[in-house]
């Protein structure tokens, strides 16, 4: 063997292993896509459950803001409407009350 061969032969070797580790890379980031995107779809499917879960919370709220369940819900608490003597009426800000909490206790206590 001359010494052009043995350069070419170690020439198409270097070669073939730049191919071969190039190869190797393109798998390499072929699985780290692969594995993110796995990740992604993972994340969405979450995203998909969470606004579910929002969207079952907000009809339950709806439904219990309901007057018809507050009132219910009243009742079983032994709550009433108030009579003709037990409401209070407030003044606007002009002639405005200085202490609302005492004057809604004195009004309470009368």
């Amino acid at each position: 063997m001359t010494k052009a061969e043995k350069s070419y032969k170690v020439k198409v070797i270097v070669e073939l292993l730049i191919i071969f580790a190039l190869l190797l890379a393109m798998i390499g980031i072929t699985a780290y896509n692969s594995k993110i995107q796995y990740d992604i779809n993972k994340l969405n499917n979450q995203i998909s459950e969470t606004q579910k879960e929002i969207q079952n919370l907000q009809v339950q709220i709806k439904t219990a803001a309901n007057i018809t369940n507050l009132e219910a819900r009243a009742a079983e608490l032994g709550l009433i409407y108030p009579g003709a003597g037990q409401v209070v009426y407030l003044e606007d800000e002009e002639g405005g009350i200085e202490d609302f909490a005492l004057a809604l206790m004195e009004s309470a206590y009368r």
